[in-house]
């Protein structure tokens, strides 16, 4: 089974066990009570889960007050990768961006994803094309997703290159 890392609990929330967890994804609709959770790849059954100001509030019934709620300070929740699949359906995890050949909408080759990353604002594609390194916003105008592919919207692309190494 394969697991994506959704947040870090990183304190007691309250005296009854309930946690605060830092979520490590864009998507609060993880945290709706619909979705199995795990504790350091363990399933761990809750009785209620909420987002609310930016942060994940959840009781498990493992965790039945401050005192041992404690002890779960710093430890990873993870969803299962095919429920994230299911919540996420127009996001992507990073590790699944790297090393993607992308094409355009005519199916030419542009070039390959070879890092992700993020300056704070927006995630940067780190695409190689023919020799040379681009650093190209991952918005929407730009990548499109079809069949759980992406592709570039070529006349977008080409006006979107950041910089070049």
């Amino acid at each position: 089974m394969q697991f994506v890392c959704v947040g870090k609990i990183i304190k007691p929330q309250g005296i009854k066990g309930e946690v605060k967890i830092q979520p490590l994804v864009d998507i609060p609709a993880i945290f709706n009570g619909k979705h199995p959770l795990f504790i350091e790849k363990r399933e761990t059954p809750f009785k209620h889960a909420t987002f609310r100001l930016g942060y994940a509030y959840v009781q498990f019934d493992e965790i039945t007050d401050r005192n041992v709620a404690e002890k779960y300070r710093n430890q990873k929740v993870y969803i299962t990768k095919e429920e994230f699949e299911k919540v996420a359906v127009d996001a992507f995890l990073v590790e699944d961006l790297v090393g993607t050949l992308l094409y355009d909408e005519n199916g030419e080759y542009v070039g390959q994803i070879m890092d992700v990353t993020n300056y704070g604002f927006d995630d940067i594609l780190i695409v190689k094309e023919d020799e040379h390194l681009y650093e190209v916003p991952f918005k929407k105008a730009i990548f499109k997703k079809k069949n759980k592919e992406i592709y570039v919207v070529r006349n977008e692309f080409n006006g979107a290159k950041v910089s070049q190494e």
